[in-house]
């Protein structure tokens, strides 16, 4: 006999009736309208104490304009609805007592006076229909480090995974490492506590190839879930779904709307997240995609899928499909934007056609950037790109020369004059845009002047007769890199992305000739990107050419000392290194490809040279050189170079992480330490420069926008400030001197409220660049902090600075 519970009864009675108050109707003449019918969610789902399972509800909603009846398959009586007729929509409230194992349909039909028009059926289970099977699980096994580095998904061997389905899976991921530090999963039924996937930046992580039987499509998804952000020492362990999604597919390329999921807290740190879910179509191959939103904040473990009773209905195909579509120009596109996303068009679908520009061979175009131009055009304003991951070249198979059709779905698809760049894109949950390849055309550049570029942006373009004056390579697999060019006395940057394919490590010469590529913007600013190495023929090198330097400058206490600089070169033959540039208590000599710097000791002011490496029948570069001053008397001197640039959250010099590219601009907790001589200095928005500009301290600057304003200043009171050098440097062919201030104060972090520290400045051409000492006399006070903050204008360059104070 079933347990009646009276207080069950009460709430499901007031239920029956505020939801039979909640039907709605329509007027007598409903059919002079086009009938219809929607009927949602197609299935619930209930636990043997008559509660909605997790991911699923408790009524159903009918949308319609007609007189409509739920009839529940006649031998299910167990079902009770809150209404079984009424005219128009209306939400149908759904009430089962305990204990019921068992699945049955309700039939929603709408009628006139004519009779039937159409219906649809709504499946309700209640229980364990079958008995559960594990179809797929992994704990990540146990042989993950515990300390970095810690393997990516691509490298990991340790896997651990069991069920019926599992042995035909494979992982992929993006930034996901699995390891086995900080809080392991504890506190759920089935936490393994062993190695667990923790997501980074931009992070992904895709379980493929889950084997199913056709008749497995009511199905149960658990995982572990974590979620710890330390803000200034104060631990955030709250998980948040809303930045944690997991998506289902059956192919691995068209991917279902976000499942919703309950989570349930196991620890203090562990939710158990539990996920039920119908597929409407059968599939015999599933795959999982879990995608963190914030970076390095999100761990998970133990994914396991079993048979369940189902619940919110998945569709994998989730694409829009178009109506009646209509045509769009890019110029139209370009004339509609603004500097805020808007909506192309709220009612219709707008297509185009254009041929694609992206290079995917020469790598040199930002990823998830789609660059398409209006076929046969001549004439500036007919490029434009498309963002996102939707539209990633290399995913949707499409290359340079390649024409599609391009359509815009109504609604969704945006514009956005992003920073002068002409911009279509969407939601990354939305697929906005479908973009199929219908056949293939010759790509030819349009000449244009170097001041033309913004105009021609997303357009293949000739700049004839330009000049570099610095050689280089055009590409590295550490940082981006940006070439000054020159036509006449019109500049403009050659720019390629780090780790562009046929561009990494390629020498160039300094030259005057053609070069081509699309043209770009780059924050309001025109620059030039090739695609090729084709694009850059006139400037390509078999010469002799230095192309890195390891370190890219040194600092020497006055004590002195030996130290050492790594050179790399191409096309060397025959040809020798020889050095230049250094006096006094500095000096150098070269044995192979190894530069040895010596430092006698300093007994006098600070030091500060330039050191010149010349490869014979090739280039020069500079590396700055600096050396303390010895302390006399009751005073100190205290220098600092790149080389001083320490992460102040290992304590360690990380050269290789804290370069520019790497960097977060906008990030303010983006934190970095100097120390020498036990005195401790912060910085914000630091990285170490790239070598085309001079591999010194980076310093990124704004003059408005205070939140990317790059400082450094002293931690540690200096008493009585004397003086600051401060050597920088820039292009040779820079009209403007290095704009930024210096502030002190006897408080910590001075800024603009307080003094404001005059400068001297003098400047001297060494090699490719203008290096500037600048020297700031702080005596008009007694100041114990300063603060070097770039408030008005653009990066720092900074080779040295040196510090003196009194002891």
């Amino acid at each position: 006999m079933k347990k009646f519970n009276f207080f069950k009864f009460v709430s499901v009675t007031m239920a029956v009736l505020a939801c039979t108050l909640n039907v709605s109707c329509v007027d007598d003449n409903d059919d002079t309208e086009a009938p219809y019918l929607e009927v949602s969610p197609s299935t619930l789902s209930f636990d043997t104490n008559g509660v909605p399972v997790a991911g699923s509800q408790a009524f159903f909603q009918i949308s319609t304009n007609r007189h409509w009846t739920a009839t529940v398959q006649s031998e299910k009586s167990w079902i009770t609805l809150s209404a079984t007729e009424g005219e128009g929509s209306a939400d149908i409230q759904v009430s089962i007592p305990e204990g019921i194992n068992d699945q049955a349909t309700v039939t929603i039909a709408i009628s006139n006076k004519v009779g039937a028009l159409m219906s649809q059926t709504v499946t309700i289970v209640s229980g364990s229909v079958l008995p559960a099977t594990t179809i797929y699980r992994e704990t990540f096994g146990t042989a993950a480090p515990s300390s970095s580095p810690y393997p990516f998904v691509d490298a990991y061997t340790g896997w651990d995974k069991s069920g019926e389905g599992s042995s035909t899976t494979e992982y992929t991921g993006v930034a996901a490492s699995v390891r086995q530090s900080g809080k392991l999963s504890a506190g759920y039924e089935g936490a393994s506590g062993g190695a667990k996937l923790f997501f980074g930046s931009g992070s992904n992580f895709v379980i493929n190839k889950i084997t199913l039987q056709e008749a497995q499509t009511n199905l149960k998804l658990t995982f572990g879930g974590s979620y710890s952000k330390n803000t200034n020492g104060v631990y955030d362990n709250v998980f948040k779904p809303e930045l944690f999604h997991v998506y289902l597919s059956a192919d691995g390329t068209t991917w279902s709307n976000a499942l919703t999921y309950e989570t349930k807290q196991a620890d203090d740190y562990w939710v158990l997240a539990t996920s039920h879910f119908t597929l409407k179509n059968p599939t015999t191959t599933l795959y999982i995609k879990y995608v963190a939103d914030e970076a390095s904040v999100f761990s998970m473990d133990d994914p396991t899928l079993v048979t369940g009773p189902g619940g919110q209905e998945v569709v994998f195909d989730n694409t829009p499909q178009p109506g009646e579509a209509k045509v769009i120009t890019i110029p139209e596109m370009i004339q509609a934007m603004t500097a805020a996303q808007t909506v192309l068009d709220a009612t219709a679908d707008r297509f185009f056609e254009a041929i694609v520009q992206n290079d995917t061979v020469g790598g040199n175009y930002s990823f998830n950037n789609l660059i398409l131009t209006t076929v046969g055009a001549t004439t500036a304003g007919n490029g434009i790109t498309l963002y996102g991951s939707q539209v990633e070249p290399t995913a949707i198979k499409v290359n340079k020369g390649d024409k599609v059709k391009v359509t815009l779905y109504k609604g969704l698809a945006k514009l956005v004059n992003y920073n002068g760049m002409y911009e279509v894109t969407g939601a990354k949950e939305d697929t906005w845009a479908k973009v199929e390849k219908i056949g293939t055309a010759t790509v030819t550049p349009i000449v244009i002047t170097a001041d033309k570029l913004v105009d021609y942006q997303g357009m293949p373009v000739t700049i004839q007769n330009a000049t570099t004056a610095t050689a280089g390579v055009w590409a590295t697999n550490t940082d981006l890199s940006s070439h000054n060019f020159t036509v006449q006395t019109t500049p403009f940057v050659v720019f390629c992305k780090k780790g562009a394919g046929v561009f990494v490590d390629a020498p160039f010469n300094a030259a005057t000739g053609a070069i081509s590529g699309l043209a770009a913007v780059n924050r309001n600013i025109g620059q030039l990107v090739p695609r090729d190495l084709n694009d850059v023929k006139a400037f390509n090198s078999t010469s002799p050419l230095i192309t890195a330097v390891d370190p890219t400058s040194l600092s020497f206490d006055a004590a002195g000392g030996t130290k050492t600089i790594q050179v790399t070169i191409s096309n060397q033959g025959s040809n020798t290194l020889s050095v230049s540039g250094l006096s006094g208590t500095l000096s150098a000599s070269v044995n192979n490809s190894v530069v040895t710097v010596t430092a006698a000791e300093n007994t006098g002011a600070a030091v500060s040279q330039t050191l010149s490496i010349t490869l014979q029948n090739g280039n020069t570069v500079t590396v700055p050189v600096a050396q303390a001053a010895k302390s006399t008397g009751n005073t100190t001197t205290l220098s600092m170079t790149s080389q001083n640039i320490i992460d102040g959250k290992t304590g360690t010099v990380e050269l290789g992480t804290n370069t520019y590219g790497s960097q977060t601009v906008a990030d303010l907790s983006t934190w970095y330490t100097w120390a020498s001589n036990n005195i401790n200095f912060t910085g914000t928005k630091v990285c170490i420069a790239p070598a085309n500009n001079g591999g010194g301290i980076q310093v990124q600057g704004n003059a408005s926008d205070v939140a990317k304003q790059g400082i450094i200043a002293n931690a540690t009171a200096l008493p009585a400030i004397q003086s600051m050098v401060i050597v920088l440097r820039v292009v040779a062919t820079s009209q403007y001197e290095p704009a930024y201030n210096v502030y002190a104060g006897t408080s910590v972090n001075p800024s603009k409220s307080d003094a404001t520290i005059n400068r001297v400045s003098t400047v001297e051409t060494v090699g490719d660049y203008k290096v500037y000492t600048q020297t700031f006399d702080f005596t008009n006070g007694n100041y114990s902090y300063f603060s070097i903050i770039n408030d008005l204008a653009g990066a720092l360059y900074i080779d040295s600075i040196a510090i003196t104070y009194k002891k």
